[in-house]
């Protein structure tokens, strides 16, 4: 048997030519005075939005939902409309406040001590 005989030349492709890569240029560049000019002009375009129906989303308040039983809430309800206030959560505010008002020191202090644990552990 003979040797196969590797021919090397007959292997190798020639490369393709390269050709030149031109350099592209922006058709309009940054021009700040001509920006400030259109957001401007779009600044004074716009229109005012549009008040969407229903309930304000608003992020100021944050509400808790309570378990009352049914005497309770009917007490809560005729304290508000005895007392014309605008809404149970005031209404148990005020209460809330009368109650601290009539409060000796001892158990100001420990009201203060209790309200102060539970405001750090809403906030972890």
């Amino acid at each position: 048997m003979t040797k196969f005989e590797f021919v090397k030349n007959a292997k190798k492709k020639a490369p393709k030519p390269i050709t030149e890569t031109k350099i592209s240029k922006p058709k309009e560049t940054y021009n700040p005075a001509k920006m400030t000019k259109k957001v401007e002009e779009d600044y004074q375009k716009e229109e005012p939005k549009k008040k969407r129906p229903g309930r304000p989303k608003s992020g100021r308040k944050s509400y808790q939902t309570v378990r009352l039983q049914k005497k309770t809430v009917l007490k809560i309800n005729a304290l508000e409309n005895a007392l014309s206030v605008a809404t149970q959560d005031a209404t148990v505010d005020q209460a809330i406040e009368r109650v601290l008002n009539s409060l000796n020191a001892d158990e100001k202090r420990s009201y203060e001590l209790w309200l102060e644990m539970f405001e750090k552990k809403e906030n972890k």
